[in-house]
């Protein structure tokens, strides 16, 4: 399904998104969890910015019911250095950051209900922001 290549899960462009619905919302500095029906589309909905040579974890527990769904983690340049699929991969999110700077961390799906839980942590310092779905 050609929908899911790479290009369209690093590329830019994120106009078309939605939800059925989204509940149970809590953020915390480094976390994210939500209860969701039917989301469709891409959002980034942390940031988090490295130095070099850091090792990031992204603790998962995110539990998909139906549908697609992807996280994917980009850096600044939409490069993608860490990707799941949440209905064949198991376990954390783990890579080192290649250069310092702005990471991404993306969700991707296609009519995918379930619950998203995230966290983020690092070996060194990193600062961890939201984007709003609307921004």
């Amino acid at each position: 399904f050609c929908k899911f290549s790479n290009d369209y899960l690093a590329s830019k462009e994120e106009t078309e998104k939605s939800f059925y619905s989204k509940k149970n919302e809590i953020s915390t500095k480094d976390s994210e969890s939500f209860d969701f029906g039917k989301f469709t589309g891409k959002w980034s909905l942390m940031e988090f910015t490295s130095d070099k040579g850091n090792k990031i974890t992204i603790s998962d527990n995110t539990k998909i019911d139906k549908g697609k769904f992807y996280i994917v983690v980009l850096d600044k340049n939409y490069n993608i250095m860490a990707k799941k699929n949440e209905l064949n991969d198991k376990g954390n999110i783990t890579f080192t950051t290649p250069n310092s700077g702005k990471y991404i961390v993306r969700i991707v799906g296609q009519n995918a209900s379930g619950s998203f839980n995230l966290k983020i942590s690092a070996s060194n310092n990193i600062d961890v922001s939201h984007k709003d779905f609307f921004e």
